[in-house]
């Protein structure tokens, strides 16, 4: 495929999300892609800092109404930015840094979502991501959407940026 042939796809696709049928020029398209949000289901600017007495966080923004509105039937990309310090592996614990989320669908089957780490370092950082298929089937309830420190509880753990969008590049079943 050659350049033109790539930028004539990308500038159909611009067509497409918003419903012209214009002619773009590369500008134009650096334009539009400026104008495109991705919706994050979760608020910003939340975290998990051990360092404030925390190794659970409830994490605010999802509603049932937007689970059954916009997910669905979706590929979701459920990520935060994860940096620890201190983490010593113990058999006696989860060993894991994430966030998950528990819900029930209207016929009480439960589901849980959500990206966990599993440190192999005493020290580090990283980017988790994780894209999950959530069931078409309708939810009643969100029993919990948390962050986790289940690291030993002498290292320090700081969890940003959480995020939970549907995966445009990720085909629906």
């Amino acid at each position: 495929m050659s350049l033109n042939d790539k930028m004539t796809a990308l500038a159909d696709g611009f067509r497409s999300l918003y419903g012209t049928t214009d002619k773009y020029t590369l500008a134009d398209m650096k334009t539009a892609l400026s104008g495109l949000q991705i919706h994050n289901f979760l608020n910003e600017g939340q975290s998990l800092d051990t360092t404030k007495g925390e190794n659970t966080k409830d994490l605010q923004g999802l509603t049932v109404d937007d689970w059954n509105q916009y997910l669905c039937g979706k590929n979701v990309t459920f990520s935060c930015d994860i940096e620890w310090s201190g983490y010593i592996e113990s058999a006696s614990i989860g060993n894991r840094i994430g966030f998950e989320l528990q819900t029930t669908d209207i016929d009480n089957g439960n589901h849980w979502n959500g990206p966990w780490y599993y440190p192999h370092s005493e020290a580090g950082s990283t980017h988790l991501s994780l894209t999950q298929y959530i069931s078409e089937k309708a939810i009643k309830s969100i029993e919990y959407c948390s962050a986790y420190n289940q690291i030993n509880s002498t290292a320090t753990v700081k969890v940003t940026n959480f995020k939970m969008v549907v995966n445009p590049m990720g085909e629906d079943k």
